[in-house]
């Protein structure tokens, strides 16, 4: 990897790190609005993250990218869903 690639990695994995400390305030009981949407702007960031670098990418940074989009979005399912199904979300 090249010295940008690295940087484009760090910068998936700082934006995987946050998206999924936001994630985890969607288990707390007192979940609200303001978290979910927290939650969803950070995964809206990497989609158009990975729509501005399609074609652009190395095969192995198309992979990780993919891989973290793709574990971000059933993680943000998942817990949108049982906050919603546990009343949570105020």
């Amino acid at each position: 990897m090249d010295k940008n690639d690295k940087l484009f990695s760090e910068l998936l994995y700082i934006l995987h790190r946050n998206a999924i400390n936001s994630f985890d305030k969607l288990d707390d009981v007192n979940c609200t609005e303001s978290d979910i949407a927290s939650a969803q702007h950070f995964l809206d960031i990497v989609i158009m993250l990975k729509d501005k670098t399609r074609g652009n990418l190395s095969e192995e940074l198309d992979k990780i990218q993919n891989m973290m989009l793709a574990e971000l979005e059933s993680k943000f399912d998942k817990k949108n869903k049982n906050s919603k199904i546990n009343g949570s979300a105020k």
